[in-house]
């Protein structure tokens, strides 16, 4: 009996101990709080009934339950639509990404591109100005050549105009001694016609030469020494300051008239000598003139054609170093512009997963405040169903 009533205190003690413990997991909370109140309230009226507060928990827990379904369909559409956007978002960013190590790429390659392209522009344009500057170079040349082949020219026009002139005063004398001597011998051909004839007008000097007769190398040598002072090429006057020293001479180691005639002839042929000499010469200037011109021709063509295509090489790298730069400029707008939409959409991820995050975890907040509601409400119905009386009493004490 003893002990059936001990075990009768201990079942009763460890209900009164599990109703107190309920009642304070019910105070712990503000949802708690609230269905003690509304339990408080049902009681107090007049004809309190259990199943009307059964089923206020039980109405209280279906909403509980139907609260619950909407967020995890809520949930599940909203992980949907983040998987969604932060797929699109991520595969933006990656091709973008993609693009923009392409142009980072091309920009790499095309700035080398340009600093070589600028490099030989510079080059070609040292090139041109070389070129012109030959150019310039050998025409001045060829002019300074021109002018000295003029002078040479000239001098020889004035060197074989002086031994011209000399050759006919010889003649001139030479044509008095032959006739003398043919006073005396039957006539032959005469050494002016096979020989030694010849004419030359010459308007410069003062005294014709026609206009009298030369009996003697005095007056050779008196003539050629007024032509001196019309000739003024060094060499060419040299000679015949030469020659009329000679006829000076002659005339006094020459008496006989047949040694004056040989004495003559010799210088003659001197003369001749002279004369194919200095026409020789003009022939060979004259060679040299051409060949000099000819090979200016070709060097000028061959400078010109140069420098036309230096101008053509040039006009090629200065189209092709603004092709350069408006690719380079236009990559690198392509790449602020892709840069920049990498930043923009970056950050609209990060702002889409915080917010996705955030949706998360409230969810798992509200999720684990329903649980513990519904927790709250079977405490309630366990309370409601079994322990009224305490319950009341507690409930009327506080």
């Amino acid at each position: 009996m003893k002990i059936a009533l001990l075990l009768v205190l201990v079942i009763v003690g460890s209900l009164a101990t599990e109703f107190e413990d309920q009642f304070a997991e019910l105070e712990e909370t503000q949802f708690g709080q609230t269905i003690l109140q509304t339990i408080q309230m049902e009681m107090q009226t007049d004809d309190p009934v259990v199943s009307n507060l059964v089923d206020i928990m039980q109405h209280l827990e279906q909403t509980l339950e139907g609260e619950q379904k909407r967020d995890d369909e809520r949930i599940v559409r909203f992980k949907q639509n983040c998987d969604i956007a932060l797929s699109q978002l991520t595969e933006i960013i990656n091709t973008s990404t993609v693009t923009s190590l392409t142009l980072k790429s091309d920009l790499d390659s095309l700035n080398p591109q340009k600093v070589q392209a600028v490099a030989s522009l510079e080059r070609k344009n040292l090139e041109i100005a070389d070129l012109k500057a030959e150019l310039d170079y050998q025409t001045l040349k060829r002019q300074k050549e021109s002018a000295t082949y003029q002078t040479i020219l000239d001098n020889l026009e004035q060197a074989l105009f002086g031994v011209n002139q000399v050759k006919g005063y010889f003649n001139k004398y030479l044509d008095v001694l032959v006739k003398n001597r043919n006073r005396f011998q039957q006539p032959q051909p005469s050494f002016l016609q096979e020989d030694f004839t010849f004419q030359y007008n010459d308007e410069d000097v003062e005294e014709d030469i026609d206009s009298k007769g030369i009996s003697s190398f005095a007056q050779v040598a008196q003539k050629v020494n007024k032509l001196k002072h019309h000739v003024h090429l060094e060499g060419y006057k040299s000679i015949i300051e030469i020659l009329s020293q000679l006829a000076s001479k002659a005339q006094t180691s020459a008496d006989e008239p047949s040694q004056c005639e040989v004495l003559t002839r010799k210088v003659l042929s001197i003369l001749k000598q002279i004369e194919n000499y200095i026409q020789s010469e003009r022939i060979r200037e004259d060679q040299a003139e051409n060949l000099r011109q000819s090979s200016y021709e070709d060097l000028r063509t061959l400078l010109s054609d140069q420098l036309v295509k230096a101008n053509q090489d040039k006009t090629y790298m200065e189209g092709l170093i603004d092709s350069l730069s408006n690719r380079i400029q236009q990559a690198k707008n392509e790449k602020f512009e892709v840069d920049q939409k990498i930043t923009i959409k970056s950050k609209e991820k990060e702002n889409r997963e915080n917010d996705c995050r955030l949706k998360r975890q409230e969810y798992e907040t509200d999720t684990a405040s329903r649980i513990k509601q519904k927790r709250s409400v079977a405490v309630a119905v366990d309370l409601i169903s079994s322990k009224l009386g305490q319950l009341k009493r507690k409930l009327l004490a506080n």
